[in-house]
């Protein structure tokens, strides 16, 4: 019960963190810019109670402790009277910059938890099978979850991304794999199944697989420093972003594999219990990937995120005049829908892995007794 409460507390710090720190980049730059900001609510929902005031702000703690938000003065056309501090009275350019602040902190947030971990110990995934697939090369030659590859044509391997560059490059080709199990070696012959996997645009490339996911708590860390681990992060908040903008445009062109795969907040809840449990550098590096995949979802063109309301201003900058508040109000109604739409596919996702858990886990257990029995023949 400890352990549940834990991880509770864990995925509501990692997650509320997040949006926490996106929220406070809009009233970084609010304030910046002159805007008031009426209140700064740490949480979301009902108030809770007022923790500080200064001249113009208002700072509370709300009931939903899953991030905040900022209230900003005349923030919409109908709410705005004229006055300088208001931000509708504000220059297009900063209004944007003070709509784009919240994004931009969540990239500049993943890169530093990228940089701290790279330079003082990224975990990098060990070849431990955590998952195999069905009708997959891996099931077909007996791999089962739980093994270790050692080596695969003689050439070993100490990491699983190494390991799958190799397998990925050699699809149709027989290849001899040599697994650890238990305290036992293991020798199958198994040939990669030529697949298709998604570019970051929707094309297609094709490599091997043999239908096999890593054990996400089998890691070992890698210290690069911190000049080396600066120039690494930078890589890999461009790998991650590209790898969102991938995802989003495979989820918004209906494309089914995404669709059943995408997680919500079972899943982050999942994935931030494992990685707590492996390590707090692992925690971080989830973190990090988590504020990438924030900044460029909330960066996407629908109303009620911030890429709708730079979309609105852009169209403003255009015609020299906001857009009209029906209009405004009707694209959030349908932006609004689309993320309800969203929401309803997550959860139902989490829904159904959840459900068919017991269901996996006693097929496993089947296999696993099978494996043994035949060990012992």
């Amino acid at each position: 019960m400890m352990a549940v409460v834990q991880n509770i507390i864990v995925f509501v710090l990692s997650l509320g963190i997040l949006v926490l720190l996106h929220e406070l980049g809009h009233f970084i730059f609010a304030r910046l810019f002159g805007v008031k900001v009426n209140r700064f609510s740490i949480g979301f929902g009902p108030v809770l109670g007022v923790i500080g005031r200064d001249k113009t702000t208002e700072y509370v703690i709300s009931a939903i402790p899953l991030g905040g938000y900022v209230d900003l003065s005349g923030e919409r056309p109908d709410t705005a009277t004229g006055a300088d501090y208001e931000f509708m009275s504000k220059p297009i350019w900063q209004r944007a910059l003070i709509v784009s602040a919240g994004p931009l902190m969540n990239f500049l947030v993943g890169f530093v938890l990228f940089w701290i971990v790279y330079a003082t110990g990224a975990p990098e995934q060990l070849p431990y099978v955590g998952s195999v697939s069905e009708n997959m090369p891996a099931q077909e030659a007996g791999i089962l979850a739980g093994d270790r590859i050692v080596s695969i044509d003689g050439k070993a391997f100490d990491l699983w991304d190494d390991m799958a560059k190799y397998v990925h490059q050699h699809p149709g080709k027989e290849l001899t794999v040599v697994l650890e199990r238990k305290d036992r070696r293991l020798i199958v012959k198994l040939t990669p199944k030529l697949s298709e996997i998604p570019g970051l645009f929707g094309e297609t490339k094709k490599v091997g697989l043999m239908g096999i996911t890593p054990d996400l708590e089998k890691v070992h860390d890698v210290r690069f420093g911190f000049s080396k681990g600066f120039v690494i992060a930078g890589r890999k908040v461009i790998d991650n972003t590209q790898r969102t903008v991938q995802a989003l445009f495979l989820l918004f062109t209906g494309n089914r594999q995404v669709i059943k795969s995408i997680a919500g907040p079972i899943g982050i809840y999942k994935v931030t219990a494992v990685a707590w449990k492996v390590g707090f550098n692992v925690l971080l590096m989830i973190m990090g990937m988590l504020s990438i995949s924030l900044a460029v979802f909330n960066l996407l063109p629908i109303p009620i995120l911030d890429g709708g309301h730079l979309l609105f201003l852009s169209i403003e900058a255009v015609l020299r005049r906001p857009v009209p508040e029906k209009v405004q109000e009707a694209m959030y109604n349908i932006g609004f829908g689309l993320l309800m739409l969203l929401l309803t596919v997550v959860m139902f996702n989490d829904i159904k892995k959840v459900f068919f858990k017991k269901q996996g886990a006693v097929v496993n257990e089947e296999a696993q007794e099978q494996d043994s029995k035949a060990g012992q023949r």
